[in-house]
């Protein structure tokens, strides 16, 4: 069931996950925040106006940071958001640490989850707080057509467990993990559908269209929820004696 209409996260996590990760890192008007691969900038947004705090907003696509800037313009909290174009694996903020560094959209399997976790740490002050959402398996029998649309090859997907060692390897105490609601994935995939009738950009394109729907009719029709899931987690970073 689709539960926000208007979500434009690139993620089956969406505002309420935000929320709860500034929640538990007690972010206020003095906080500094760091958004990696903010995407269409919900979250930068929704965190900037809900407690109004200093948000960097950094994305690999100059599509998605100039969408992000126009949302933040129309939600009059441009002044709280310094968005950066560029690959963040370029980039170093550990002499500017931040209080809590979102990591939504799978981001992790992207740049690599170990590298990726290793350099959140170095960027969090001391105690400070990640989360993040990523696709993980469910199941060691999973149907070979679900694991090729979300290119597990490539990607080579963490379970539960795994993901749980891994924090621990590099230095973070999980304070919540859960996975994300069917509805989060209706909300995610009607963003798509709504984003696969545009006529210019990114979801423009034949081939990203044909993924998109070749993705969304095998995760309905093969009901791959059974099989893989979306996890959410809080974790802080461990402060040393």
């Amino acid at each position: 069931m689709v539960t926000d209409l208007n979500s434009n996260y690139t993620s089956p996590a969406g505002k309420e996950f935000s929320f709860a990760s500034a929640r538990f890192a007690g972010i206020n008007p003095s906080s500094k925040v760091l958004d990696l691969g903010c995407g269409y900038g919900d979250a930068s947004c929704n965190l900037a106006a809900e407690f109004r705090c200093k948000v960097t907003a950094v994305d690999i696509s100059t599509e998605n940071i100039a969408y992000a800037r126009q949302m933040a313009v129309e939600r009059n909290v441009s002044h709280l958001i310094n968005f950066v174009n560029a690959d963040l694996t370029t980039l170093d903020y550990s002499e500017t640490p931040f209080e809590l560094i979102l990591m939504e959209g799978g981001i992790l399997s992207f740049i690599t989850r170990r590298k990726g976790l290793s350099v959140a740490s170095s960027w969090l002050g001391r105690g400070g707080w990640v989360s993040f959402s990523d696709l993980i398996l469910l199941t060691e029998q999973i149907p070979d057509e679900i694991l090729n649309i979300f290119e597990h090859d490539r990607f080579d997907y963490e379970n539960e467990q795994s993901y749980r060692n891994l924090l621990d390897e590099t230095g973070f105490d999980i304070h919540f993990m859960s996975l994300v609601p069917p509805s989060g994935w209706d909300n995610y995939y009607a963003h798509m559908a709504r984003r696969l009738e545009d006529s210019s950009g990114f979801f423009a394109d034949k081939q990203i269209k044909m993924a998109f729907h070749k993705e969304i009719d095998v995760f309905y029709r093969l009901e791959a929820y059974r099989y893989i899931g979306y996890l959410f987690c809080i974790a802080r970073k461990k402060t040393k004696l």
